[in-house]
């Protein structure tokens, strides 16, 4: 807890928390606002446990494994600039993403349920960023970390850095094999890719431009895309 004592070292750290915090509350009250309407469509993503719960415990999660990385050198609180810069950066590389997810549902076909309807969709899909980046990105990337004795002192990307970004990576592709997810010879490797990516987004610019890309990822292939196709191709 001493990483938390007031200092003003420690109050730039936890500023520099804020944002996850307040993205963390934001998906606990969609989630809440989903359960109170009766909608279902997070808890096949999820499973059976309350969502505003699920949400609540990645947020408590995903704030604890970001500043045990942090405080291990894997991240650094970046300036708003670098952030904004990350933030654009971030946008421009998760377009070609949605953009082959697209693709292949136009040539090939994904199922109907794969996307969620308007208007839930614009609640459920910020709750799955969040819960997604914490227990498929962040805690197990911390736990590699701690495993691993890990701490960085720049940010070289190392043979160890590669190999804790790989490892960690992997993680929601095994997801997408164990849950049986649809055309998996084009998931698996899309959505380790796109795992890559956002590590080395975490890595360089601090976790706002790696959460950023999820959301603009999902904005352009489940939501806008999600509503049309269900429109168009069913």
């Amino acid at each position: 807890m001493g990483w938390l004592r007031w200092s003003p070292q420690g109050e730039a750290r936890l500023r520099c928390l804020a944002p996850w915090a307040a993205l963390s509350g934001a998906a606990v009250l969609g989630a809440a606002t989903l359960a109170t309407t009766g909608s279902s469509s997070v808890e096949r993503f999820v499973g059976p446990i309350p969502v505003p719960i699920v949400a609540a415990a990645a947020g408590v999660a995903g704030i604890g494994a970001l500043a045990f990385l942090e405080r291990r050198g894997f991240w650094r609180c970046s300036t708003g600039a670098t952030t904004a810069r990350g933030v654009v950066i971030a946008g421009a590389a998760a377009a070609p993403f949605a953009a082959a997810a697209i693709g292949v549902d136009v040539a090939v076909g994904f199922p109907a349920d794969t996307n969620v309807a308007w208007p839930q969709a614009w609640a459920v899909y910020p709750v799955i960023a969040v819960v997604a980046e914490a227990a498929l990105h962040l805690v197990p990337l911390g736990g590699l970390v701690w495993l691993t004795r890990s701490r960085f002192d720049d940010q070289r990307l190392t043979a160890r850095t590669w190999a804790l970004v790989l490892a960690t990576a992997a993680v929601e592709p095994a997801v997408q094999v164990v849950l049986g997810s649809a055309l998996r010879a084009f998931v698996v490797p899309h959505v380790f890719v796109i795992g890559v990516v956002e590590l080395l987004l975490l890595r360089r610019f601090g976790y706002v431009p790696m959460v950023a890309f999820r959301f603009v990822y999902y904005l352009a292939w489940h939501v806008l895309w999600g509503q049309a196709r269900l429109e168009l191709l069913f």
